[in-house]
């Protein structure tokens, strides 16, 4: 892949990851509201939704960081450019 190509799904990969990092930062309130009486979300179902929400963050960083590994590794291996002509 091209570095261009790269740093257009690094900048992806990072969108998603912010995304990702805004989700778990509301599961406090989505564990407070399923503590309520009556509410419609167990322990259990709980538990399910911020196991499967680390889950899905880590999974992210990992992709972000091979996608860097991955741009280093085209960066160091392009042919040098060659500097303004005087």
């Amino acid at each position: 892949m091209s570095p261009e190509m790269l740093k257009t799904e690094i900048d992806r990969a990072e969108d998603a990851e912010l995304q990702s990092d805004e989700q778990l930062r509301k599961l406090p309130d989505l564990i407070d509201k399923a503590s309520t009486p009556n509410a419609t979300l167990s322990a259990s179902d709980c538990a399910k939704l911020v196991t499967a929400a680390l889950s899905v963050n880590e999974r992210l960083r990992e992709r972000t960081s091979k996608l860097r590994n991955s741009l280093n590794s085209a960066l160091r291996s392009a042919p040098p450019t060659s500097g303004p002509k005087s």
